[in-house]
C-alpha cells in the first residue's frame, strides 16, 4: 500500500480542483515560500481526520475552505482525496485502488455552521465506518504516517511508557486491544440482556400453571357434578 495521489478542491490556498501525485519511492514537492507546500501536509492530516482543527493550521474546520484571496469570490465548500494503492488488501477494501474523500461544506442552519461528510470510493460512509478502516490499515493522524517538523524530537524527549504507546499504536496493538474491549462490551450487554429475558420467562411460568391447574380442577368439578346428576336420576 502507498499513496498514489492528492486531489483537492478549494482547500486552504488552492482556489480550485489540482491533483498531486505521488510515484513509489521519494517524492519531493518543492517550491518558494508560500506557494502552499505545507498545505500538502495538512491536506493529508484534513482527510485522516485529527482531533484538533489546530493540527492542520486552522482554528475551526470552515477556515480551511478557500476564502477567495483578494479579488475572486470565496468558496462554500472543500474537499480532499487521498487515492491509495491497495493491491496488497492493507486497507480492508476488495479494490486494487482506494479512494477517502472528506469534504466540509457551508450550511449556517446546521449547528456550528458547517457539514463534514467521509466517503469511501465515492460512496457516502459514518465517520465511525471511516476511522475503522483508516485504523486496520495502521494509518492514523494522530500517529506516525506523516512525520512533521517538530515529532523527532518530541520522540526523543518523551518517557519511556510514552514511546512505548506510539510503537503499540504504529504494531496495531492498540487497535487490537480496542476491538478486544468493544467485543467484551457487547458479550456483557448481550448476557445482561439474556438475563432479562429469563427473568421475564420465569415470571411467567407459575401464572401457566396456576390457570392451568384452575383449568384441571374446573374439570373435575364439572364431572363430580355430573356424577351427581347421574346418581339422582336414578
Amino acid at each position: 500500500m502507498f499513496l498514489k495521489e492528492i486531489q483537492m478542491e478549494n482547500f486552504k490556498s488552492f482556489g480550485r480542483k489540482i491533483s498531486v501525485p505521488f510515484l513509489q519511492g521519494y517524492t519531493s514537492i518543492t517550491g518558494p515560500n508560500g506557494s502552499g507546500k505545507s498545505n500538502i501536509a495538512d491536506a493529508i492530516l484534513f482527510v485522516l481526520g485529527p482531533k484538533s482543527a489546530k493540527a492542520i493550521r486552522a482554528g475551526k474546520l470552515t477556515d480551511l475552505i478557500w476564502n477567495g484571496g483578494k479579488d475572486k469570490n470565496a468558496a462554500d465548500s472543500c474537499q480532499v482525496s487521498l487515492i491509495f494503492d491497495n493491491s496488497d488488501r492493507q486497507i480492508p477494501v476488495e479494490a486494487d485502488e482506494v479512494k477517502l474523500t472528506r469534504y466540509v461544506g457551508l450550511s449556517p442552519s446546521v449547528e456550528g455552521g458547517y457539514n463534514s461528510y467521509f466517503y469511501i470510493n465515492d460512496r457516502k460512509s459514518s465517520l465511525s465506518e471511516f476511522d475503522s478502516l483508516l485504523a486496520h490499515a495502521r494509518i492514523s493522524a494522530e500517529g506516525y504516517n506523516l512525520v512533521q517538523q517538530g515529532d523527532i524530537q518530541r520522540i526523543v524527549s518523551m518517557s519511556s511508557v510514552e514511546r512505548r504507546r506510539i510503537l503499540d499504536n504504529i504494531a496495531g496493538i492498540t487497535k487490537f486491544d480496542d476491538d478486544i474491549n468493544q467485543a467484551e462490551g457487547k458479550r456483557k450487554e448481550t448476557e445482561e440482556n439474556l438475563d432479562r429475558i429469563r427473568q421475564r420467562a420465569s415470571g411467567r411460568r407459575p401464572k401457566r400453571t396456576s390457570i392451568g391447574s384452575e383449568s384441571s380442577s374446573t374439570r373435575s368439578t364439572s364431572r363430580s357434578n355430573n356424577s351427581s346428576r347421574t346418581g339422582m336420576a336414578r
